[in-house]
């Protein structure tokens, strides 16, 4: 069980490479920003294939994800509902709103 935000994208990373078509019919680009100890941003990359994930910030996301480091990694560890987290506002997303639903199938792969 991944505990960082660090450990959860490299196991995401790995997880893309082995399923490079994952993305595909998403084909947009994540910006995540994590509050909290072991914060910071990520993006992730669906319109490369594989996808890319790097850290910092990207020009040209769709969606950008913000929360805090805790609940990031509890909805990752699938300990935490997205939809709860984002009803109860510890879940924040600007742009595209649909394209955070699609996000589902690619945290799937964890």
């Amino acid at each position: 069980m991944a505990e960082t935000p660090k450990e959860i994208m490299e196991l995401l990373k790995a997880k893309l490479n082995a399923t490079p078509d994952a993305g595909k019919t998403i084909n947009a680009v994540y910006q995540f920003q994590l509050e909290g100890e072991n914060g910071g941003d990520w993006w992730i990359d669906l319109t490369k294939s594989p996808a890319v994930i790097g850290e910092g910030q990207s020009d040209g996301a769709g969606c950008t994800i913000s929360m805090e480091v805790a609940d990031f990694v509890a909805m990752m560890n699938k300990t935490a509902n997205p939809m709860v987290l984002y009803m109860s506002k510890k879940l924040k997303v600007a742009g595209d709103l649909t394209l955070s639903l699609k996000l589902q199938n690619i945290l799937n792969l964890l």
